[in-house]
This record gives structure tokens, sequence and C-alpha cells, in this order.
């Protein structure tokens, strides 16, 4: 093993220049972080520059980006602590921005809104009348026995049902805009520009709605998120500017609809290529959801559907950066002293592939959460640490119920083989759209 130096360094990686680099990860970022691990190890860099975004005032980095794949090098990434890394700076390159929602800023602050947004989002709301009768509505709509692209009709699903959890108290007639406008963030059938436009419209819609919002829902003697957040402000929160609550509300609706669409779609598309694995979850579900209303308490003892899930985010996560920090002090990594201004990057894909954590890793095997609790830093699809996805306890329970209640209702045949993923905005997705055949459940 190579002793430690103090000479600051990276771990290896291409030498070709920043363009040439940025357009082979662009191209397919799945494959480009297969082929760097398999030719340079593990951690390995790449010069990324500021990922085709405009430089951030005020974050001086390196370019550099140290892709992480095994549990030890994670485990220095996420308890370093904020004194070395800052995952505010990381993001704001990440995503070319100098807003002030959640994920770009650190400390107290970041702790702080944290807490405003976990009651929400913590997974133990009950938000099963919201999701039944979207699921009902939508899957009733879905056309039988003929053709049908399944990813852009779960991104209006999840669309709709984050819309009734953020902006619930907005018209139903600007539900619905909201609702049509989301999927336009996060499509590979659109250019840059023309999702960036659906974004800033999105910003917009909601800015213009903010005013009086807090008193209508006074009125109506409930909260949404954003009637929360506002509530927040009202009682002194000087963080909260009228343009942060804007901005937070886009992110948790931006992220709150794509990823839980995407990771649904390759669940649906891995259970209709197996048919085995199809009985076993119809025979766990059995015809406990058929009624109407559904509670919370029957969405008990899914263990089939939980470990579904949870296979599906291990083989197809949605990004090759799950999580990413800034080092902002000399930081030790394996046989690396990282310099600052390094970004390092959680990459999930390469991980949770990894042949030593998971036996025969390219195959879909649901059996292989039954056995217990999985390692944060073996299984970390929602990023790690301080900084995991304040909407990790949400999303599982949404995608749970939804999976349930379609696998009770609606049996899929594929068309074509499993897909390979394709980026669809920043989000990765089947690329075939999730082509398959919709039938009523016999």
């Amino acid at each position: 093993m190579m002793t430690l130096t103090e000479v600051q360094s990276v771990p290896p990686g291409p030498n070709a220049p920043v363009a040439d680099q940025l357009a082979w990860f662009e191209r397919d970022p799945f494959a480009c972080v297969e082929d760097a691990s398999r030719r340079y190890g593990t951690p390995f860099t790449l010069r990324l520059g500021s990922l085709g975004n405009a430089e951030v005032p005020g974050v001086e980095h390196r370019g550099e980006w140290v892709f992480l794949t095994r549990p030890e090098q994670l485990k220095v990434m996420y308890t370093s602590g904020e004194a070395v890394t800052s995952g505010a700076q990381a993001n704001q390159v990440f995503f070319g921005t100098t807003e002030e929602s959640v994920g770009y800023i650190d400390g107290r602050s970041h702790r702080r809104r944290r807490s405003q947004l976990h009651p929400a989002f913590s997974g133990n709301r009950d938000y099963v009348a919201i999701i039944q009768e979207a699921v009902d509505s939508h899957l009733a709509s879905w056309p039988r026995d003929r053709p049908f692209e399944l990813f852009p009709a779960l991104q209006l699903l999840t669309g709709e049902i984050i819309t009734e959890v953020v902006c619930g108290n907005f018209d139903a007639a600007d539900r619905l805009r909201l609702t049509a406008l989301l999927p336009r963030t996060e499509s590979a059938r659109l250019t840059g520009a023309e999702m960036f436009a659906a974004d800033q419209e999105i910003r917009a819609f909601v800015a213009e709605r903010m005013p009086g919002h807090l008193a209508k829902s006074d009125a109506l003697g409930r909260d949404d998120v954003l009637a929360s957040l506002l509530r927040h402000a009202a009682d002194g929160d000087a963080s909260l500017t009228d343009e942060v609550i804007r901005d937070e509300i886009f992110s948790l609706l931006y992220t709150g609809f794509s990823t839980t669409a995407n990771t649904l779609s390759w669940a649906f598309v891995e259970m209709m290529h197996s048919e085995p694995a199809q009985r076993a979850l119809r025979a766990e579900v059995g015809d406990r959801f058929r009624h109407r209303p559904l509670r919370r308490d029957e969405f008990g003892s899914l263990e089939l559907v939980d470990a579904t899930l949870l296979e599906a985010l291990r083989l197809h996560p949605v990004s090759a950066l799950n999580g990413v920090r800034m080092v902002t002090a000399p930081l030790r990594l394996d046989d690396y002293l990282l310099p600052p201004g390094t970004i390092l990057v959680h990459c999930a894909h390469v991980l949770q592939r990894s042949p030593d954590l998971y036996p025969d890793p390219l195959s879909f095997k649901p059996e292989r959460h039954l056995t217990g609790r999985t390692d944060h830093y073996v299984w970390g699809p929602f990023g790690g640490g301080t900084r995991t996805c304040v909407g990790r306890g949400y999303a599982l329970a949404e995608m749970r119920m939804i999976m349930a209640m379609a696998v009770s209702g609606i049996r899929l045949t594929p068309v074509g083989p499993v897909p390979r993923a394709r980026q669809q905005g920043i989000f990765m997705a089947p690329a075939d759209e999730a082509r398959c055949v919709v039938h009523d459940a016999r």
C-alpha cells in the first residue's frame, strides 16, 4: 500500500480536456462511470468543470469530481463534517445556482430548514386519500391491451400527488396546470432551453399565487407545505424570503415527481419482465386494496413490494451523482490528500453493482432485501449523512402505495427487452419510456 504523504493530489482519471470529458459524461452518465471505474479503479477523477453550468459567484472549485464507489470512501465523505466539506457549495456548482433553498445552504440554517420540511415528508403523514384518488383516476385512464408508455404516465401521476401535498390549497385549475407543467422540466423529448423555460414558468406561477395563500389556508382550516413555510416566515424566520419560499416549493415539486416516477418505472419494468415476480407480488397484495376507501394501516406487511422498490433503487439509481460534497480543507481519502475545491461524488450506480457487495449484481433480485436492514454505505440512492434526501420517507411510502394499488388492479406485459437508461433532464429513466401493455387484473 502506498504511504500517505502531505502532497495534495486527486485519484487517477482521463487526461482529456474538460470539454471532452464533459461530453463523454453527458452522452451516457452510467456508461461513462462504468468505463472510468474499469480503467482507473476506485476512486477515480473526472474533470467536468462546472458540469456546463455558469460559475457560481463566491464558490471556488477545481472542476475535479472524485467519484466514490466503496463503502469506506462514502463513510469518509459523509462523516467528515462541515469544517472539511460543504454540501451547499457542491450543490451550487452541480445545479449552477445561487438560490437558498434547503439543498444550497449549510450549517444551522440547513438544519433549521430541514426541521421545517421534515414533518410533511417524514413518511409519517397520512396521504392515503390523496394517493388513492390519484391512482384510481390515472389507472382507469390508461389504455388497455395496446402498447402504452408508462413512464410519462407515471410522471403525471406523481406530479399530481406532489402538487396536492405541496400546493394542495391552490384552486383546482391551478393544481392541474402545475401537474401539466412538471413533466416539461424532465423530458428527453425537449431541449435544455425548453426544460429551463418550464422551470422558470413554475417558479413564476407559484410566486404569483403566494400572496393571500396563508389567509386561504386559514379559511380552509388546513396547511399545505407552501402554507407551512409561509407560516414560518410570518412567525419571524427572516431566511424565508418570498424568493426562497418560491425556490423551495419548486425544488419539492420537481424532485417529488421526477425521482418517484423514474424509480416506479424501473420497478414496473423489472417486474413485468419476470412473470414469477409479478405473480409473487399479486399474491402478497391479494384483494385487500380493491375496496374503498383505503386506510393507512392496510399498507402494512408489504415486504415484497418494499423489497422490489429497494432493488429497483439499487440496480437503477436515478443519477450517477447521488450526493456531492465540496472539499473545503485538505481531506485524506484512501491514499490521497484531496485539495480544497475538489468535489466528492457518491456514485451509487457503480457502488450498488459491485459483485463483492451484491452477488450477481446485474440481476434483479428483490429477495436481497428481505433479510434485514441494509448498510447505508452499501445501499444509498438517497444520498447520506446529514443531507440525506429530506423526502426519503415520503417517497418510499408513496411508491409502496402506488405499486400495491397498481398490482392489485392491473397486469403489465412488456413491449421489447429491458431498456437501457437514458437521461431525461437531470435524472435517468427507461430509454423506451417503459413501453408496455396494460391489462385488467385477473
